[in-house]
């Protein structure tokens, strides 16, 4: 990866105009969505669908045994089981998948993966029930043809909290770091001796649709990002690594987005009349930040909503 974030795919990956069958799309997985960023971190970008600015990063992290961060919509284990046999290992060696959080699009693939290798899954304890009972509507197929979004529920063998440590082998350490905001249980990873930092969803990419629960504390959890230093690499899920400090202006261009955010929520809301009507507000905010909403309407709209009640937001974000 150069100063810009760029990344150099796998020489023997042979995904160049590979066609991938995923949700009644034909989606074109080209080389370079699939490679090796260090000798111990690699990526797969997986699709959301058949536009290729929409995607989740799963992270492979190689240590003695193999650890996974995230795992995408389901289906997606047919990527990773692939990619890895194409590096020269075996996907049996999974040990561990880390969830960052509840949401579908990074644990789909958890259960097909865990009963593939009989590898433990582990999450932070307040995201863990949504993962250990799945809301049986991601489990239904959500148009014809197309299967659920979440394979299935899986549980949770190791409870992960702020300050824990996971040692995958090779002198390599992951510390757990509780980032909430976007989910009450969301988690970064830090790889300590390589300061590669892996974030889920606590850090918004400017332009994509924001997605949170609590903004105050998405601030505070970004702002402790800010605080670690020396990161080396900045990996997030729906938006491109970093380097060094690009990785920093990551994560400032998030707190500048989510100031937008709140502007226009606020804007947004002294135009319309008494208590304003969600999909009202949601409406015109998507309209002043022209954004595309994707496929995430109502989780938009609660996003806009708890921005509007965050009493003391301002405050957090002028901290």
């Amino acid at each position: 990866m150069d100063e810009s974030g760029s990344r150099a795919p796998v020489s023997d990956i042979r995904y160049s105009s590979h066609r991938f069958g995923f949700y009644g799309w034909w989606v074109e997985i080209d080389a370079g969505d699939l490679m090796q960023i260090t000798p111990h971190i690699h990526a797969i970008k997986t699709p959301l669908g058949p536009s290729p600015d929409r995607f989740v990063h799963v992270y492979l992290v190689y240590g003695d045994s193999i650890t996974l961060i995230d795992t995408g919509f389901s289906g997606s284990e047919k990527l990773v089981t692939e990619y890895i046999r194409s590096t020269g290992r075996d996907p049996s060696e999974i040990r561990l998948i880390i969830l960052t959080h509840a949401h579908p699009d990074h644990i789909g693939s958890a259960k097909a993966i865990r009963d593939l290798t009989g590898c433990m899954v582990a999450a932070h304890p307040l995201d863990a029930p949504a993962i250990e009972n799945v809301d049986p509507m991601l489990l239904k197929s959500p148009s014809p043809g197309v299967p659920p979004l979440v394979g299935g529920p899986v549980p949770i063998g190791r409870l992960l909290d702020d300050g824990d440590t996971i040692s995958v082998g090779r002198h390599l350490t992951l510390e757990v770091l509780h980032t909430p905001g976007h989910t009450p249980g969301s988690i970064s990873l830090l790889l300590q001796e390589k300061m590669a930092l892996f974030t889920g969803d606590a850090v918004q990419a400017p332009g994509r649709a924001p997605i949170y629960t609590d903004p105050i504390a998405l601030v505070r959890s970004i702002k402790r990002l800010e605080k670690i230093p020396a990161i080396k690499h900045y990996f997030p899920a729906h938006d491109m690594p970093a380097k060094g400090d690009a990785a920093y202006r990551r994560l400032e261009d998030s707190l500048t987005y989510i100031r937008r955010v709140h502007t226009a929520v606020k804007k947004a809301a002294s135009e319309l009349p008494g208590t304003p009507d969600p999909q009202a507000l949601a409406g015109r905010v998507i309209t002043a930040l022209g954004i595309h909403p994707g496929a995430a309407p109502p989780f938009i709209a609660r996003t806009f909503l708890a921005d509007l009640n965050a009493a003391g937001l301002d405050d957090a974000l002028n901290e």
